[in-house]
This record gives C-alpha cells, structure tokens and sequence, in this order.
C-alpha cells in the first residue's frame, strides 16, 4: 500500500471483467457548491476509468471504455452552471470513449475526483481565485498484475447501403376491363378534371453511393508488456512524471524534452482515476489527453510536446500521381491539416529605363523565369486535423508528391490520395442525325409533338418524342409499307411501345427514300470534356467595299465575310456517376443556303438558313437512346413570271404573267446513344478492330512507302 495522495489497491486484484462490458453514462447531474460545482455521473456497468487534463481555459475528463445513453440525446451542454465556468459539455468521443469538457470563464478550474464506483463517479470543480491544484506524490514505482496479451481486432466498418425504394404494384386481375351493357360496348369515360395531388411529398430518386471507409487511428506506443495497473489515482500530477512512472513499470526508459526551443516550457497536468487497466493502454491515455508526441527506440521511449526529426519515427514517400492534377491532391491534404510546399515556375517581366546620350531614356523590356517555392497551411479553430505534422512537397513538372511524416501519416494520406486518382470515365456517344422531308410523308403530319417514357401527347398523325428508348435503332430489315398505318397496327400483341414505334416510323421513312441521314459518327468523349462533329463548307454572306480616294487613285478595299454551311453538333459529357447515368447535353445546328443576291459587279452574297436546338443537361442511362426532335425548316416561296407592261395589265394582265408557289417543311432528328466505357483490365473495347480490304491495302501502302 502507498500512502499520501495516491492511492493504491492493499487488497487482492478482482477478476476484469469480459472485453465486451463497457460502462454506460446515463445521467448528469449539476450542483452548485459554495467553491465552484458539483458534477455526477450516473452509471451503469464496469467501474468508469477517469482520465483529466487541463490546458488553457479548458478541463477535460476522458472516460475510457464508455458510450453515452443520455435521455437528452447524443451529447449534454449546460452554459453558465455556476460563476467562474463558462460551459460543462458532456460527448462521445468515437465509439469507446466519452469526454467531458468543463471551460471556464478566465481559468480552467480546478478538479478532484470525489469518487467512483459502478454506480457513477462524482467530481469537483474549484472556481475561487485562490484555489489551487494539489499534486499526487508519485511513488517509485507502482505494483502491477501479469496480464494476458491482447490483440486489437481491427473493427470493420460496413458501408452505408442507400437505394431507391421500389414501391409494390398491386395486381390487378383485369386492369381497364371493357364494359358492355345489353350488347352495346360502353366507352371509357374520360378525364377531364386536372389530376389530383400527390397523397404525399416523394423525393426524387436516389442511387447508390460508393463508400470507403479508412481506419483513421494514429500510432500507439507498444510497450511490449501484457501488465495491469490494479489501482492508480492521481490528481493534477505532471504528464512527463506519470509517463515516467508508467514506463517504469514496464520495464523501458523515459527521455523528456520539456519545450522547443524560443518556446515557453507548459507543464501539462493531468488526473487519472484508473482501475485494472493495462500499463500499455494508460501509457497511451497519457498520450493523447496532453497531445504529447512520443516515439519507441529499442528500451527507450522520447517524449515531448514536439519532437526533432533525429527523434521522431520519420518515413519519406514519394507517389506519382496518374489522373488527379498534383495541385488538387495537395489542396486535399493541406484541408486534412498537412503543410506542403509547392515548386512553381513563374515569369516576371521586368522594365528598365537605359539612358541613350542626352536624349529621352529609352525603356527596356527583360523577361525571366524563376522558381518559387510557396508555403500553404491551414488553421482551424474548432477542429483537430488529423495531419498536422505531415509535411509534403509536390512538384508540377512530374506531377508527384513527396510526403514526409510518421508511418501512420503517410499511410492515412496515401490511403487518401488512391480515392483521389480516379481514371475519369470514358463513354462512347453514338449520334445519327435524320433529316425528314415532312411534304412527303402523310403518316408525320405536321410536326412530332413530344413524350417521355411511355407516356406522350400526339396529335392526329403526329409522333415526336425527347425520349428515352432503349437500344440504338437499326435502320436495315423493315417493310416501306408500313410507312402511313396507325401505330395500334403496327405493334404486336395489342401493346402500344410509342418509343419502339417511333424508331419503326423513322427506319421506314428512311428505307423509303423520304429521309436521309446526314451523319452517323461515334465519338468517344472524356467525362468533362466536349466533342464536335462538323460536317461544312464555306460560303460568302456579305460583301463590304471600301473606297478611298488617294494621289494615286482611287483605293478600292473588299471584305469577304464568311459563314460555314452544313452540319455542326455538339455534345458534352458533364458527370458519368456510378449508377450508369451520363449527365450530358447536346447543341445540333444546320445551317443551308437559301438565296443568292448580287452586290454590284463585285459578286454574289448568300443568305442562309440556319435551324438550331440546345437541350440543356439531359441525363441518360447507359445504352437508352435521346431523341431530340421538333427543329423544323419551313419556307414558302413566290415566284412570278410576267411579260413587261403587258403582265400590269388589271385582269387581262394574268394572260401574260404565271405565278408558282413552293412550300417545304422539313424537320431534324437526332439520335443520341451513350454507352459507358469499361476501363478495367477486362475491357476489349478498340483491340478486336478487323479492317476491310480496301482498308487493309491502303494500311500496307502506306507501310511500303
């Protein structure tokens, strides 16, 4: 037995109890005191193992092998219990161990622990201006148990699963069944009120979320012993004498740096009230309640608030980054609280002034490269960055990052880095772009009106979609005689598919000669970037003539302004995500001369007509196909022929004049179909390529020569 302000076990050490058992914080209670604050846990389970520190304006008591239960929620905050403490806060901290936080309004206050047992652990708190902490003496040595060597068992953490809630279709026997009354087919009645409302708010549909979770620890200490610390109690004792003690007992050697140099010493103090506890798992404790590092060599331990690097556990790593731009990588890490450097080229241009005689002085212009090496660091004010320590260097020029730290620290910013340098999503757009002379076809009408999914609004012979459907159509293998029958004839089984239907419509238009399509390319876009197809020629819309009269003459000066005709299209990839969904959107213009107009003797301008569709962010599922419909070109001409003077004749004058008229309508499709590309070891896309004949012949010339 140890006498004065530590207190040991005198008796035989009781049986621990099983690693499951934990103790279970289920109430608080405050009470003011003529000296501060009286604070209670209420508690159930093993014995609460009670660690504290003081640091600034701030007290904390960790509670080791703990998880909070509180009627009041996840966590407990009081503001102002009683005067000289700003705020008591009670939370957990991960998912063994709950913290309590008492700030006070100038000091920390002074604690003590009155007394633990399963039933709860009460503490003190001394406010006064004169009060003042009250060390433990520290023994030699303290007595320990022989324990049993426990290995932590990583804890696995599964994954949040979200996905789209599916809801039930009832089954319906018969659904829509047909009437009939005394013989005669009783019509459907129709709906001619607005729908009613939702019964309820539904929210959009959400997918599946990628997940990776990362054991985000830092180093421990391992002493290498399996003993037990029966009883130790300690109050406002100094950090660098407990873990000297602790080191003691397992049997290694302490050295202490109290400061960096230029810096003021702070001697950390702490409480504990521990109780059959592993001398390893105290040691750590230590560790972590004063922010002390701490570093193993051979029977040595060196400790201090910071450590140099001749005595800390310092790995350098140098990562080659393939896909993410080394300034993004290293933004991410400086966020997660490393420090880093980074190498840049810059030019600076520079303008001196050079005398020349007497004269003006003339300016001259210098321009120069040079390297600079910029420090980046970020302060947080509520938080603890898990990297602060961490030092990495990035360069530009080989897109590499050097890190420099503990294992730990280089293992967790790694494990980062990988989620980071993500290969960015290929997708392979197939776009087939129709033009559909609409005088032709009786079957169109006069317009596509427009739907999506199986649900539309046509029109009396109309068909359009911006529609989803579901493979890329074949235009190959389809009757022309289909072209003008009702779609119901036309589908089989007595279901009506509009999409499916409409492709059938436009394959045979096609087939027929009433269509034609303009390009049919497939591109293969970088998510975030953009492709183009443009199929044009150049042509004169206007001629500007300058004249201006000179000695010499008379200076005629022409500009030509040019425009391209024909097909321009556009698609960009915004975001492919990981459900199948390509974010995309699409621009396709056509543009066709019209008309010719003389300009003088110095040519001929041309006007041309230009039809333009943007569809804004569309998003597709892999492998469905947009149709985009509804760019409509339509011109009606007047062409009057007439015999001078005779064709003004009124009414006699029709004898000697004809008029023609001319209506054309005609309307651009465009088919879009994205299909995701694999990128994984598995993919065959682009090497199963069999070239023709004729190809094969002009790849072999080309070789020759």
């Amino acid at each position: 037995m140890i006498s004065g302000a530590l207190a040991a076990v005198t008796g035989p050490l009781a049986m621990a109890s099983s690693a499951s058992a934990k103790t279970v914080v289920e109430g608080v209670n405050l009470r003011k005191t003529r000296a501060g604050l009286s604070l209670t846990l209420k508690t159930s389970g093993d014995t609460p193992q009670v660690v504290t520190a003081r640091s600034g304006e701030t007290l904390r008591a960790d509670i080791a092998h703990a998880q909070l239960d509180l009627a009041e929620g996840e966590s407990f905050t009081q503001k102002h219990p009683s005067p000289g403490i700003e705020s008591v806060t009670l939370k957990s901290l991960g998912a063994d161990k709950v913290r309590l936080t008492v700030k006070g309004d100038d000091k920390a206050p002074i604690s003590k622990i009155e007394s633990t047992s399963k039933a709860g652990v009460k503490l003190s708190f001394d406010t006064r201006a004169g009060a003042k902490a009250v060390p433990s003496v520290l023994p030699e040595t303290i007595e320990t148990v022989p324990g049993e060597a426990e290995a932590a068992a990583p804890t696995v953490v599964e994954p949040f699963k979200l996905a789209q809630r599916n809801e039930e279709v009832p089954d319906i026997l018969v659904p829509n069944p047909e009437v009939i009354i005394d013989g005669t087919p009783v019509a459907a009645p129709s709906l001619n009120a607005a729908p009613p409302f939702l019964p309820r708010a539904v929210a959009p549909p959400v997918g599946d979320l990628s997940v990776s979770d990362i054991d985000a620890t830092l180093d421990v200490i391992d002493l290498g012993t399996a003993e037990r610390v029966p009883r130790l109690v300690l109050r406002d004792a100094s950090a660098r004498e407990v873990l000297s003690l602790l080191a003691r007992a397992a049997g290694l050697n302490l050295a202490f740096t109290s400061a960096v140099e230029g810096e003021e010493a702070e001697d950390i103090r702490v409480s504990l009230d521990i109780e059959n506890e592993p001398v390893q798992n105290v040691f750590n404790y230590v560790l972590q309640l004063s922010g002390l590092e701490a570093n193993k060599v051979g029977r040595t331990i060196f400790a201090g608030p910071k450590l140099p690097n001749s005595a800390r556990n310092v790995l350098v790593r140098s990562v080659r980054l393939n896909q993410v731009d080394v300034g993004v990588a290293l933004n991410f890490l400086v966020a997660m609280g490393a420090e880093t450097a980074v190498s840049r080229d810059r030019l600076v241009t520079s303008v001196n002034a050079v005398a020349v005689g007497d004269g003006t002085d003339v300016t001259e212009t210098q321009s120069t490269t040079e390297s600079r090496v910029e420090n980046q660091r970020a302060e947080f004010e509520d938080s603890n960055p898990l990297l602060r320590g961490l030092q990495v260097i990035g360069d530009e020029r080989t897109n590499s990052l050097t890190l420099v730290g503990t294992p730990r620290q280089i293992e967790i910013a790694s494990a980062q880095l990988i989620q980071l340098d993500l290969r960015r999503r290929q997708v392979a757009v197939n776009l087939r772009v129709i033009d559909v002379n609409l005088n032709a076809l009786d079957a169109f009408g006069t317009s596509f009106s427009f739907g999506a999914g199986n649900t539309s609004v046509t029109q009396t012979g109309g068909l359009g979609l911006i529609n989803l459907g579901d493979s890329i159509p074949n235009f190959t293998g389809l009757n022309p005689t289909q072209v003008g029958r009702s779609l119901a004839g036309i589908a089989s089984g007595g279901a009506l598919n509009l999409a499916q239907q409409f492709l059938a419509q436009l394959q045979a238009v096609v087939t027929n000669g009433q269509a034609k399509i303009v390009t049919d390319p497939t591109l293969v876009v970088q998510e975030g970037q953009t492709a183009a197809v443009q199929l044009t020629q150049e042509v004169i819309t206007n001629i500007t003539i300058d004249r201006e009269t000179t000695d010499a003459g008379i200076l005629t000066t022409t500009t030509f302004e040019k425009a391209d005709a024909g097909l321009n299209l556009q698609v960009q990839i915004d975001q492919i995500d990981d459900n199948g969904f390509v974010n995309l959107s699409v621009a396709p213009s056509i543009s066709a001369p019209t008309d010719e107009f003389q300009i003088g003797d110095e040519g001929t301008a041309i006007l041309l007509s230009k039809r333009q569709l943007t569809s804004g962010q569309v998003r597709v599922r892999d492998g469905q196909t947009l149709v985009l419909s509804g760019i409509i070109q339509e011109s009606d001409r007047v062409t009057t022929s007439k015999v001078p003077l005779l064709g003004d004749i009124p009414l006699l004058g029709a004898l000697f004049r004809s008029t023609s008229k001319n209506n054309e309508r005609r309307e651009l499709i465009v088919l879009l179909t994205p299909q995701i590309l694999d990128d994984s070891d598995a993919s065959v896309y682009g090497y199963s390529y069999q070239p023709g004949e004729d190809v094969q012949q002009l790849l072999e010339d080309r070789r020759a020569e």
